[in-house]
């Protein structure tokens, strides 16, 4: 029977698609919080920066409602009658914070917290280039999981990098959590130059798990002292290694140095990093801070690509972070401004699991507010406990019902001898 056939619509099951889809990177998350290598998990991207520890557990204080009564679209494509003719309205992915606020406010009727709520989503998942000229990810090893990694990349955290399939942890030469920075960037794919994006680097040694790093390896790693994870740099005005409470002399050089996750690079697109640095796009270029005065100018010319370049006597042009100040703009004008609500998303993932879930319902629920037409689904949650699914291989494992028995019922364990449960209780 299918789903027109049963009386059920295809918007109700995206969205019961998309709910279940959050659960599934929640149990992803805490499962890798325990072990990042359990093998129910999926094969790679599974990543976490504390394991075993407290913060990393992900824990809603609620689920997420589903509701159910929407109506599909009743004029769609001749051929492929599940694609609807209706224009969608979609955000501009290059504009930056007010334009974002604006476009969350006219079509979900969205305030500045819940439009910073719904961004956690970028957690999940990552853009794909041939679709959307956009390339790499947002949470480098850890796009199977959703948690508010995403919002501590933007702030700006201490931050490890993270070989994608090892997770071995990158650090300083000293193996302390590296600094990080957010820099301009455009792959240059459209005739003009765009789309411009930021990427995120992370002041570390070479990653000794990465081939592309062959010529560093040797050099920074040969003759460690105790405790050193590489070669650390001089300090400024130094010729000799620096100690652990000094900077690095020049962070764009030596064996400590400027780096992205070669394969997994981290980036932000215009419209949610203008949500917490106050800049402006014109025409496509980021614009508006110190460090950014070249940046249209490398957008327009023959090279590949395009950062932000600054002149540095001696050196050339450097690639340097654009020093914007934090995005004060607020909706409504007397709420918190917008750069808060990222800060204290990053400190407490609850309180955006909270934001977002509210948020997330009112996405769901949108063009349906007046009409009172959505039925809650049953609650299937309460005493409910469900394997995590193996996305590869479409498994169909069971959920449970826990409730409590007789002290003298019979007892069963349920086992198998499948070589992939690998002796485990089934």
């Amino acid at each position: 029977v299918s789903l027109f056939e049963s009386g059920k619509s295809r918007a109700d099951l995206w969205s019961y698609a998309a709910i279940v889809s959050v659960e599934f990177g929640i149990d992803t998350a805490n499962r890798a919080c325990n072990d990042q290598f359990d093998p129910r998990l999926p094969k790679s991207n599974t990543c976490t920066q504390e394991p075993n520890t407290k913060n990393c557990k992900v824990e809603p204080s609620r689920p997420i409602q589903f509701q159910y009564g929407r109506a599909d679209c009743a004029k769609h494509d001749k051929k492929f009658s599940y694609k609807a003719t209706k224009a969608e309205q979609h955000p501009n992915p290059v504009a930056g914070g007010p334009d974002t606020i604006k476009y969350f406010k006219e079509e979900f009727g969205f305030n500045g917290r819940e439009t910073v709520a719904i961004f956690g989503a970028h957690t999940f998942g990552r853009p794909h280039e041939a679709i959307s000229l956009f390339p790499y990810t947002w949470t480098s090893a850890a796009t199977n999981m959703f948690n508010n990694q995403y919002y501590k990349n933007i702030v700006g955290y201490d931050m490890w990098a993270q070989e994608k399939d090892t997770c071995r942890l990158v650090g300083d030469a000293y193996g302390k959590k590296p600094k990080v920075r957010w820099v301009a960037a455009s792959k240059k794919i459209t005739k003009r130059g765009g789309p411009s994006f930021w990427i995120k680097e992370n002041h570390v040694c070479p990653s000794v798990g990465n081939q592309m790093w062959t010529e560093d390896k040797q050099r920074c790693i040969t003759g460690l002292a105790e405790g050193q994870h590489c070669i650390p740099d001089p300090p400024l005005g130094g010729n000799s290694s620096r100690k652990p409470d000094e900077a690095d002399g020049d962070p764009h050089e030596g064996c400590e140095q400027w780096r992205f996750i070669f394969g997994k690079d981290e980036i932000a697109l215009n419209c949610e990093m203008g949500l917490y640095l106050d800049f402006q796009v014109n025409d496509g270029v980021i614009e508006g801070c110190k460090n950014l005065e070249l940046f249209g100018e490398y957008m327009a010319n023959g090279k590949s690509k395009a950062w932000s370049y600054v002149d540095v006597p001696g050196k050339g042009h450097v690639v340097m972070a654009p020093e914007c100040e934090k995005q004060k703009l607020a909706e409504p004008a007397d709420s918190e401004p917008t750069y808060k609500i990222f800060e204290e998303y990053a400190a407490d993932q609850t309180a955006w699991l909270d934001d977002f879930t509210d948020a997330f319902e009112k996405m769901m629920r949108n063009g349906y507010q007046e009409t009172n037409h959505l039925q809650d689904g049953p609650d299937v949650h309460t005493n409910v406990d469900c394997d995590i699914q193996d996305i590869k291989r479409h498994s169909t494992n069971g959920c449970y019902i826990k409730d409590d028995v007789a002290a003298d019922s019979p007892k069963f364990l349920l086992a198998s001898r499948h070589k992939n449960l690998r002796g485990k209780v089934f």
